[in-house]
């Protein structure tokens, strides 16, 4: 039996978690080697906040964390745990790991945290092996809780019952993570407070880690996909020399080597990240102390390969994941774009809209007047169109659209059909609509978005089911502006006019190889997150093809080279603007109609 005074002090750690770290848990101090208390940094106070904000609102904890090296989001995780089960009765923890000496490492900072425990408070041990820790007494009293770990393999603790679960560098554990890691998260119950934590430096795009963390990104998991680039530890910063800071020599030197990024170094200077929560309002920003810091890490920790500091070191989500040399376009552009459009996003999100499909004109009392379709855009959170540039009279627009086959089918992640609009003098993509429907609809959608701006160009890839989509959009809405192909005929020996883009052997690599000039030379802007996770997935396969890397989609990449090529084969005409115009001016019917 614990006296007054140790039951007292005991209930005042459990009911603070800070103060339950700092009093009751050591770990071995990075770099000194050193055995200190558990202080809470910076980033592990957000998170904690973060997780307990989580807990109160859904009654238990789903985090998914993309992370840089060093922030300690491990240890915080095994130190909550620990406390988790060494302070209450019948709960089971369990950490896996990729491989046995990260496990080794995991269970050593356990047993550390174990054997300095404070003795007037140390639950009875029953079993310390290589692997788990067990509170329990021989007659069967005590705590009865058990900390255990594995390494990716996992069939042994398939049925288990796991309160709290943390799977580490989910990004390392190979083909099998998926099953792996649902098989493990099958043993935690929804609610009654248990946590299952995912936590990954990134390892390139197309695995689990992956696609859960921007499932959960977009709100379609039950996880909370966090997110902690490298400048926001306090640690991650060098002073500046006097002779730096006086006569602004290291200011002048940004975006001046290009083995530290060129331009895109300057653009770092002054890019700030913000967290919310209950209690705070955190917010960070890059000055010349952490650039300092980077470039010292590129040249000591990163052999000099800025795109491996961009993978351990991420100052964006997107960069974080890296295709490594593989990828077709160019990651230092893709990565200075990506940090324009986060700055967008935040200031001026785009405007969303819903487009409506099989709508007719028909009286108030419902029957219908006519069949004349009806083509517009409603506003809609919800909806599959984001618009970044509404159309001017003066200017004209190309759309490249990429068809899919539509719908989910037995399960299987199809493509999605991609809609892509820019502007045909500036290259700027003006709106993007994407998602999944049947390809005659498309047509619908296509008409509603190419009237809107101007009555554009519109290129359809007629492979497979674009032919549909072009035969919908030709026929039955007398779209008046489709691109039509001049091709060869073989045995005539004439040239004929064919409906919508083809995509062939030779086609392909004319229009990705196109963009990536473009894009190398920031000839094009690009205001969509989606076409920028596309751009940066899509990387030379091994038989010499391009493409997505597995796992991932392209094709917003190809609707944009459509668009792209719909520009470019067609430039916009000074006396077709005129005309625009002036037909404009003659008329007073608007140009869209709205709900």
């Amino acid at each position: 039996m614990k006296s007054n005074g140790i039951q007292e002090y005991f209930a005042r750690l459990v009911s603070d978690d800070e103060l339950y770290f700092y009093e009751a848990l050591k770990i071995v101090e990075f770099g000194t080697k050193k055995l200190i208390p558990f202080r809470l940094n910076l980033v592990q106070k957000i998170l904690h906040e973060m997780a307990e904000k989580q807990l109160k609102d859904d009654d238990h904890i789903r985090m998914i964390v993309l992370k840089a090296r060093r922030f300690g989001i491990s240890t915080y995780v095994q130190a909550r745990f620990f406390k988790k089960c060494a302070t209450q009765f019948n709960k089971n923890v369990h950490i896996a790991t990729h491989d046995r000496a990260t496990s080794d490492t995991m269970f050593g900072m356990a047993r550390v945290m174990e054997q300095n425990y404070p003795k007037v408070i140390k639950p009875e041990l029953m079993y310390s092996g290589k692997r788990e820790l067990t509170w329990a007494a021989d007659e069967g009293g005590g705590l009865n809780s058990r900390y255990k770990l594995s390494s990716v393999a996992g069939a042994e603790v398939r049925g288990d019952a796991i309160d709290y679960l943390h799977c580490s560098e989910v990004s390392s554990w190979g083909e099998n993570a998926g099953d792996f890691a649902i098989g493990l998260q099958n043993c935690v119950l929804s609610g009654f407070k248990t946590e299952v934590w995912l936590e990954s430096t990134a390892k390139g795009v197309g695995n689990f880690f992956y696609d859960e963390f921007w499932r959960a990104w977009r709100g379609e998991s039950g996880f909370r996909a966090v997110f902690f680039p490298w400048f926001i530890f306090p640690d991650y910063k060098r002073s500046l020399t006097t002779e730096e800071s006086d006569s602004d020599k290291f200011l002048n030197s940004l975006g001046s080597e290009k083995r530290y990024g060129g331009s895109s170094e300057s653009d770092l200077l002054g890019y700030s990240k913000t967290y919310d929560t209950d209690k705070n309002t955190y917010r960070f920003e890059i000055g010349l102390e952490q650039l300092k810091w980077r470039r010292m890490t590129i040249d000591t920790q990163c052999q000099g390969d800025i795109l491996m500091f961009n993978q351990e070191y991420p100052v964006t989500e997107e960069s974080a994941f890296i295709s490594s040399g593989r990828s077709v376009f160019d990651l230092m552009v893709l990565n200075r774009m990506q940090l324009k459009i986060n700055e967008s996003y935040e200031n001026r999100p785009p405007d969303i809209y819903h487009v409506p499909v099989n709508e007719f004109k028909h009286r108030s009392g419902g029957i219908y007047e006519d069949k004349k379709m009806k083509y517009y855009l409603d506003p809609d959170n919800l909806g599959n169109f984001e618009v970044w540039v509404h159309p001017a009279v003066d200017r004209e627009y190309r759309i490249g659209c990429d068809v899919s086959e539509g719908i989910e089918v037995s399960n299987r992640d199809t493509d999605y059909s991609t809609v892509c609009v820019i502007d045909a003098e500036t290259l700027e993509q003006c709106s993007l609509w994407r998602g999944k429907i049947d390809p005659d609809l498309l047509a619908w959608v296509l008409s509603s978005i190419g009237k809107y701006y101007n009555e554009a160009l519109i290129g359809v890839e007629r492979n497979n089911h674009g032919l549909t989509t072009l035969t919908a959009l030709r026929n039955i809405h007398q779209y008046p502006n489709i691109y039509f192909e001049k091709v060869l005929d073989e045995r005539s020996q004439r040239r004929q006019k064919k409906i919508g883009w083809n995509t062939t052997l030779k086609s392909k690599p004319l229009l990705v190889n196109n963009l990536r000039e473009l894009i190398r030379e920031e000839d094009i802007e690009v205001h969509s997150k989606d076409i920028i996770h596309e751009l940066s997935a899509f990387v030379h396969h091994t038989d010499g093809k391009m493409g997505a890397q597995a796992g991932n989609h392209d094709d917003s990449v190809i609707a944009l080279g459509i668009a792209v090529m719909m520009s470019q084969l067609h430039p916009p005409s000074r006396l077709s603007l005129m005309r625009k115009r002036e037909k404009h001016q003659r008329s007073h019917i608007p140009m869209m109609q709205y709900n």
